[in-house]
């Protein structure tokens, strides 16, 4: 049995809008069903003692965490400021290359594509599309905790 072209192109027609109404319908059940597209968890890991947070100035940190039977390592700075001390990530929001303090100029400047970020993580100059990453950070017992979602 022959098919005619209107009749092909029909089929072809329903074909395509079945499929485009597909890829609407599997993120709105995504959406409506709890498991593994959760939001992550925020969870506090301890960074360092409160008598050692920097008093001015930035200090340098790496926080070590377990995820899924494998450690990652977070590189951070504690950022002294008026407010309080403030933990910023060390990763360039531009393409991920990890920046540096510049004690002279009082910024963080990514070696790899010269972007620049004032002391409070704001992005200044160069190509990074946002600041730099703030974690919300708490103190207990004479320690300062970061927050990090896992």
């Amino acid at each position: 049995m022959e098919t005619g072209r209107r009749e092909f192109v029909k089929k072809a027609l329903t074909g395509l809008f079945v499929l485009f109404g597909l890829g609407f319908l599997v993120p709105a059940i995504r959406v409506f069903t709890p498991g593994a597209d959760r939001e992550k968890e925020l969870t506090f890991f301890p960074l360092i003692a409160e008598d050692e947070i920097p008093r001015a100035g930035v200090r340098k940190a790496e926080l070590s965490i377990m995820i899924a039977g494998k450690v990652r390592k977070t590189r951070l700075f504690i950022v002294s400021s008026p407010e309080g001390p403030q933990v910023l990530s060390a990763t360039c929001t531009h393409l991920g290359c990890l920046v540096n303090y510049s004690k002279e100029k009082h910024e963080f400047i990514c070696p790899c594509h010269g972007g620049r970020y004032d002391q409070n993580g704001r992005n200044i100059a160069g190509p990074p599309p946002a600041p730099l990453t703030r974690f919300p950070l708490k103190m207990q017992d004479g320690i300062m905790y970061a927050g990090i979602k896992v």
